[in-house]
């Protein structure tokens, strides 16, 4: 099953939705982070509601930043995520591991921190961003994204985000949704809407039993009471090359090559985004160097 989300609209105007799985997705990014349990989680609620997000935001090819630091032991987060689907991110500390809370659960609010800021950046092409800040709220993810909703792109929302990590580390389930009211949505729409999500089951739960991301607003909102308008393929930004990263390398000063090449005899880099280290030995470093010279750079 390919990883989706959706976009909708409920038939009476007041709100539109949009849902996502990306269960496979997360199974991946947790193999090569090779995060524990809470590290998962936390990336995974950032990148499902980042995806959520830019997709109720962005246009176009327009890309969505997104930083989340509250000062806990995961460190920051940090997402990139389009209008197309296509995310990717991490946590400074994957690893991070702390006990369950009362109720049995992974304490994402203790692991991230709430004694910080969301940060978030629009790409809106032609070199042109622009960047929203709010205070952290719980630490929960979600309800960061709800209070960025809200209070900076004046868009009143429900983002509920949910990551399922088994014990072994595999991933059994990861999807949420996004609710925003629209204009004609009164205060009684929103008293009710608030009522059904309080009485909703997990969104892993539903997941788990094999419900689809419409699935998950037709239990909201009832199956006649929603209309599908898009559905996007989500997934992880295609990786790196080394050429890429051979082509960064150029742009450092000579000076940094030339002691890289003396001291290390070549260099190491660490993709953030996906763990892997790409090497260049003194050789290809060499070659960088003689290459960057010649142009006289």
């Amino acid at each position: 099953m390919t990883d989706t989300l959706v976009r909708a609209v409920t038939t009476d105007g007041n709100f539109r939705a949009i849902a996502i799985d990306a269960t496979e997705m997360m199974a991946e990014v947790s193999k090569f982070h090779e995060a524990s349990q809470l590290g998962t989680t936390v990336l995974g609620r950032a990148l499902l509601g980042s995806l959520m997000v830019s997709n109720a935001i962005l246009k176009g090819d327009e890309r969505l930043a997104v930083v989340i630091n509250g000062d806990g032991p995961a460190g920051k987060i940090v997402v990139e995520a389009s209008a197309q689907g296509e995310v990717r991110g991490y946590v400074t500390n994957p690893t991070v591991e702390l006990p369950l809370t009362a109720k049995g659960m992974q304490d994402v609010a203790g692991a991230v921190g709430s004694n910080g800021f969301l940060q978030v950046t629009k790409e809106i092409g032609e070199g042109d961003s622009f960047t929203g800040q709010v205070e952290l709220m719980t630490g929960e993810i979600g309800d960061d994204l709800t209070y960025y909703m809200a209070k900076s792109e004046q868009i009143p929302s429900a983002v509920a985000v949910s990551v399922l990590v088994d014990p072994d580390g595999t991933v059994a389930a990861a999807g949420g949704f996004m609710i925003s009211a629209l204009p004609d949505a009164s205060d009684e729409d929103i008293t009710a809407l608030e009522d059904k999500l309080a009485n909703l089951p997990s969104i892993s739960s539903q997941l788990v039993e094999g419900h689809t991301p419409m699935d998950l607003l037709f239990n909201l909102f009832g199956k006649d009471d929603v209309k599908l308008l898009a559905t996007t393929e989500v997934a992880l930004y295609p990786e790196i090359s080394k050429r890429d990263y051979e082509r960064m390398l150029a742009t450092l000063p000579m000076n940094d090559l030339q002691e890289m090449l003396a001291e290390d005899h070549g260099v190491e880099i660490v993709d953030r985004f996906t763990g892997k280290k790409i090497q260049f030995d003194e050789a290809e470093l060499s070659g960088i160097i003689a290459a960057k010279d010649a142009e006289g750079l």
